[in-house]
């Protein structure tokens, strides 16, 4: 996945935390935002 991938699939999550704030998932789509971050930041050094 290229970094413009990684950073959509960033923003979409993001939203979904926003449009779904008590949801049973969150810790998993947070814990899922983390490692893609990781990824975007590990893809630049």
């Amino acid at each position: 996945m290229g970094a413009i991938q990684i950073k959509e699939k960033i923003q979409e999550l993001e939203n979904w935390l926003i449009e779904n704030p008590n949801s049973p998932e969150r810790n998993l789509i947070e814990s899922d935002i983390k490692k893609l971050k990781n990824q975007l930041k590990e893809n630049h050094e």
